[in-house]
């Protein structure tokens, strides 16, 4: 089983536990709302796009208001940790789509309410978590006005340069250390992580999803 499969069963299992009312570390949302939005992403993705693109916000809501009123918090997780249908096209894709989902949004649930320890992972794993660092970094960093370098052990740092005619490399910018799950969170714009800055902090401006 994929660390993406195996994050999905353990994210249902979270979820089933701690009912639907429970905090997570997306800003307004419960785990209801967090459990609607993991089933839409994948089962329909035209509505999930409102989370992006405002435009398309008014759609999200309404189908996520029919999702909710023919499904109970129970059956929407039951359908979303049942995994992708064979005729789904993001199957053949599950681990470069969903392993970073996967990790985030668990985290999201399992340290929303102020005790949490990070977990260990195997090498292959941390691979995998540094990988979408260096995918998302670009993104979730580029409004930051200096470069920002993201180094985890033993592996090569992560170096976003914010504009054209910045140097990537030198004392400018900011340096954030730690392992490449709290790397992974910290890009995404959590604050229950375990990172350290060093550096101009205050030339980095994080996105958050």
């Amino acid at each position: 089983m994929s660390f993406a499969a195996a994050e999905r069963q353990r994210l249902a299992e979270l979820l089933r536990a701690k009912g639907p009312d429970a905090p997570t570390l997306c800003e307004g949302w419960t785990t209801a709302d967090l459990a609607t939005h993991l089933l839409l992403r994948e089962q329909r993705p035209d509505a999930a796009a409102g989370i992006l693109v405002r435009k398309l916000s008014s759609h999200t809501a309404a189908v996520t208001q029919d999702y909710e009123s023919r499904f109970s918090y129970e059956e929407i997780v039951d359908r979303w940790a049942a995994g992708l249908s064979r005729w789904n096209p993001l199957r053949v894709a599950d681990s470069l789509v969903n392993t970073c989902e996967h990790f985030v949004h668990y985290e999201d649930v399992a340290r929303a309410e102020g005790e949490w320890e990070p977990r260990d992972f195997s090498a292959v794993v941390n691979d995998a978590l540094f990988r979408g660092v260096d995918r998302f970094a670009p993104i979730m960093l580029k409004k930051s006005t200096a470069p920002v370098h993201l180094v985890a052990p033993g592996r090569t740092p992560i170096t976003v340069a914010a504009r054209r005619g910045v140097a990537e490399h030198g004392d400018a910018g900011a340096w954030v250390y730690g392992d490449p799950g709290e790397l992974l969170l910290w890009v995404y714009g959590r604050d229950a992580v375990r990172v350290r800055i060093e550096g101009d902090a205050e030339c980095i401006v994080r996105s958050s999803i």
